[in-house]
C-alpha cells in the first residue's frame, strides 16, 4: 500500500499510546463559542463597559454574531462599539464580506470581485490562515474589504502590512499583504533560531503556534487516513470544532506512489463546514469552497480538487479542548 510520512508517524505514535482519541461528549449548549466569549466579557466588565457591550449587541440586531466574534478577537470595547454604531452604514456588500468571509456555500470565494486565491505557490498556508483569521476577527475582514480601521484600533496584521510597506489601496492588495505578513510570521524562527525557507511554504508546526482565533490554543495532529479507526476521532474533533464555528486547517500530500517528494505535507486547505457525510473546504489554489466526502479520505481515492489536487490528508490543526 502506498504510504505517507505522516501516516507512518501516526502509526508509530499509536504504538506508544499517543494516538488521537475521540473528544469527550459534552452537554449540548444553545450558545456557541463566540456567544460564550461575549457573555464572559460582559460578566467581567465594569458596569459602563458591560452596558456598552449590550447596547452594541442590540444595535447589531440579526448580525449580533459578528459582534460576538469581534469581542472574542480581543479587540478593545471602543472598537467593538464603533463597529456596531457603523454597521448599517457599511453597505450590504461589505457587511457580507465581514459576516461571511469564508462564504456559506460551495463555489468561488470572492470579495468585491477578488478571488481569494493564494499569492503564489508558497502561500497556501498563509492564505488558509488568512481566511481563518478573517472568520475569527471581523476587524481584519473589514480591513481587507475596505482598508478601514475603527476607533484607532488596528489589527496587528494590518499594522505589520503597513510597517513592511505593502501596497494596501485595493481589496486585492490588502489580501495579498495579509498573506505576506502571515507567511513571514510562520516561517520566522521555525527551526529554533533559524528561519524556515519561505520557498518551502508553511511548516505545519508553525500553524499550531501562529493561528490567532478567539484566544484559543491549537495543536497539530498527524493523520493516518489508511486506518478508519485512526481517522474517525480526528474527523470527530474537526466536526466538533466546526460546530463551534472554528475552521480547521488541513495539510494534504501525495503518497509513495507519486514519489518520495510527495509523502510529506505539500499543501494546506481549510475545513469551513460540515455536510454530515463530508466537509466544505476552502482551497486557496482555486480560491473556492469545494466539497470533500468522508468516503474519499483513504488511500487510492486519487487526486481531489478539495485537497488542492493532492490525494491524501496528512495533518490537522485542531483546537485544544479547554480544561474544565
Amino acid at each position: 500500500m502506498a504510504w505517507t510520512l505522516t501516516a507512518l508517524a501516526a502509526r508509530a505514535a499509536g504504538l506508544v499510546g499517543l494516538s488521537e482519541r475521540r473528544p469527550p461528549e459534552e452537554p449540548a449548549s444553545t450558545e456557541g463559542l463566540f456567544e460564550r466569549a461575549f457573555q464572559r466579557a460582559v460578566d467581567r466588565a465594569a458596569a459602563a463597559d458591560a452596558k456598552a457591550l449590550t447596547v452594541s449587541r442590540d444595535q447589531m440586531g440579526d448580525d449580533a454574531a459578528v459582534l460576538f466574534r469581534a469581542v472574542a478577537s480581543g479587540a478593545p470595547i471602543p472598537a467593538v462599539a464603533a463597529l456596531a454604531a457603523g454597521w448599517d452604514g457599511l453597505g450590504e456588500a461589505t457587511r457580507r464580506i465581514v459576516s461571511h468571509p469564508a462564504g456559506d456555500a460551495e463555489g468561488p470565494l470572492a470579495w468585491a470581485g477578488v478571488r481569494a486565491r493564494q499569492v503564489d505557490q508558497t502561500t497556501c498556508g498563509a492564505a488558509t490562515m488568512g481566511v481563518m483569521l478573517m472568520v475569527g476577527d471581523p476587524f481584519v475582514a473589514l480591513w481587507v474589504a475596505t482598508g478601514r480601521t475603527l476607533a484607532d484600533y488596528e489589527p496587528a496584521e494590518a499594522m505589520h502590512a503597513e510597517a513592511e510597506g505593502y501596497e494596501a489601496l485595493t481589496v486585492e492588495e490588502r489580501w495579498h499583504a495579509l498573506q505576506h505578513v502571515i507567511h513571514a510570521q510562520t516561517t520566522a524562527s521555525a527551526l529554533g533560531p533559524v528561519a524556515w525557507p519561505r520557498s518551502l511554504g508553511t511548516p505545519p508546526w508553525k500553524v499550531d503556534d501562529s493561528t490567532r482565533f478567539a484566544g484559543l490554543r491549537f495543536r497539530g495532529s498527524l493523520v493516518d487516513d489508511s486506518s478508519p479507526d485512526a481517522l474517525a476521532p480526528l474527523l470527530a474533533h474537526a466536526r466538533r470544532a466546526l460546530g463551534d464555528g472554528i475552521p480547521v486547517p488541513m495539510f494534504t500530500a501525495g503518497d509513495s506512489s507519486l514519489g518520495l517528494d510527495s509523502v510529506i505535507p505539500r499543501h494546506v486547505v481549510l475545513l469551513v463546514g460540515d455536510t454530515g457525510d463530508g466537509f466544505l473546504v476552502y482551497e486557496p489554489g482555486a480560491g473556492a469552497v469545494l466539497p470533500l466526502a468522508d468516503a474519499d479520505l483513504h488511500p487510492g481515492a486519487g487526486r481531489l480538487p478539495a485537497l488542492g489536487h493532492w490525494s491524501r490528508a496528512a495533518w490537522l490543526v485542531l483546537p485544544v479542548p479547554r480544561r474544565a
